[in-house]
């Protein structure tokens, strides 16, 4: 397959997945640098601008629920403790430390590009992102899986210097499963 057949098929995907009301995931998420690290159970629920994401540590240690829309984003702690902040991004890195880009890394999760410039983009036969470099960071997706009829990958790892972010994916929920599309 040429390449202009894979890029069809990815903007193909893309349009799909960019269109959808909503979706949600459930899998492990493990972020670490040289310093630190967590890993732990995650569910993801996105719509219409807003973000939940459940996260709970090995043997109950770190739960955190972080939700966003797109005027503020709310991190609850397990213990009760409220953090708030203007940004994702600013609440993700204040309060848990993790220098992620959690914006990107919506589309990222999604075997998409994040909206802005790409560096570069590796594709397979079936358009579908194994490799991208975007935003200094460097994201490889594996095991791609259909999911109602569109490709979705069931892990990313993502690096930046000594920071990494891996994604494992058990289940995708799309919403137009729910709508009956």
């Amino acid at each position: 397959m040429d390449d202009s057949t894979s890029d069809a098929l990815y903007e193909s995907r893309r349009e799909l997945l960019s269109g959808l009301e909503g979706w949600a995931l459930r899998g492990r998420l493990a972020v670490s640098d040289e310093k630190d690290g967590g890993s732990g159970t995650l569910r993801w629920q996105q719509s219409a601008g807003d973000n939940r994401l459940d996260f709970h540590g090995a043997l109950g240690r770190g739960a955190w629920v972080l939700e966003s829309d797109d005027e503020s984003a709310r991190l609850q702690m397990a213990d009760g403790r409220v953090y708030k902040d203007r940004s994702l991004k600013g609440l993700v890195e204040s309060q848990l430390g993790w220098s992620v880009p959690v914006d990107d890394l919506s589309w990222w999760v999604r075997g998409l590009e994040a909206p802005g410039g790409t560096d570069q983009r590796n594709m397979g036969e079936d358009g579908e992102l194994t490799e991208l470099k975007q935003s200094g960071w460097v994201i490889e997706f594996t095991r791609y899986r259909e999911h109602s009829g569109v490709l979705l990958p069931g892990k990313l790892v993502a690096r930046q210097d000594d920071k990494t972010v891996k994604l494992a994916v058990r289940e995708w929920i799309l919403d137009r499963e729910n709508n009956g599309n």
